[in-house]
């Protein structure tokens, strides 16, 4: 077993090239509802624990971290329609997400399950802070055949994709680049296979 002080070493200048360098100050797009915001752009903080949940999703392999590292750092450049987004992941069997949806922009990355809630409550794993969002708003699935769902939980301000209001409990299969709404919160979702595709396209 490799642990991530081993890998932070080879990785952190990847990292302070992806990420900046300490003296860059970074303009940072609020959330709807939240007051402005601006961050310093430090490489020695968030990599070692983006690392750390890496290689416990990916049980220590090297080779799967420093494939799925330049996806989750460069997510952000292959948003089109909003400053946020949230990215799911697949690799082999397994799958999590990557999102910047908080207040800081930081970058977040879930531990490997099927089933992500997104809202205001404490228990969901991408946390919305901001009216108009139900405590349990929606829910991200994985289902290893098929790729990534949404489904809404039966709010009042429902969950929308490119336009269109999901049926509450709606499985909705997602593409990549599907502009998401929840309340005034509009993100992409992003997708990246980091090995042969697991799901059939019906």
């Amino acid at each position: 077993m490799v642990s991530s002080q081993f890998f932070s070493a080879n990785a952190g200048r990847q990292f302070a090239k992806r990420l900046g360098s300490d003296s860059e100050r970074v303009s940072v797009p609020e959330l709807p509802g939240t007051a402005p915001q601006s961050l310093d752009n430090d490489p020695a903080a968030s990599p070692p624990w983006i690392l750390d949940t890496l290689f416990r999703n990916l049980s220590y392999d090297l080779e799967q971290v420093a494939d799925v590292i330049d996806p989750i750092l460069t997510a952000q450049n292959h948003c089109y329609r909003t400053d946020w987004y949230v990215q799911g992941i697949v690799a082999e069997d397994r799958a999590f997400l990557s999102t910047n949806i908080n207040t800081d922009r930081a970058i977040q990355v879930t531990l490997c399950g099927t089933r992500w809630l997104l809202g205001q409550g404490g228990r969901c794993t991408v946390v919305i802070p901001q009216p108009g969002i139900a405590d349990c708003h929606a829910a991200l699935n994985f289902d290893p055949l098929r790729g990534f769902f949404l489904t809404d939980l039966g709010t009042s301000g429902g969950t929308w994709v490119n336009g269109r209001r999901l049926a509450p409990a709606q499985r909705h299969y997602l593409q990549d680049g599907d502009l998401v709404k929840l309340g005034s919160l509009r993100f992409e979702f992003l997708q990246q296979c980091c090995d042969l595709p697991v799901w059939n396209d019906d």
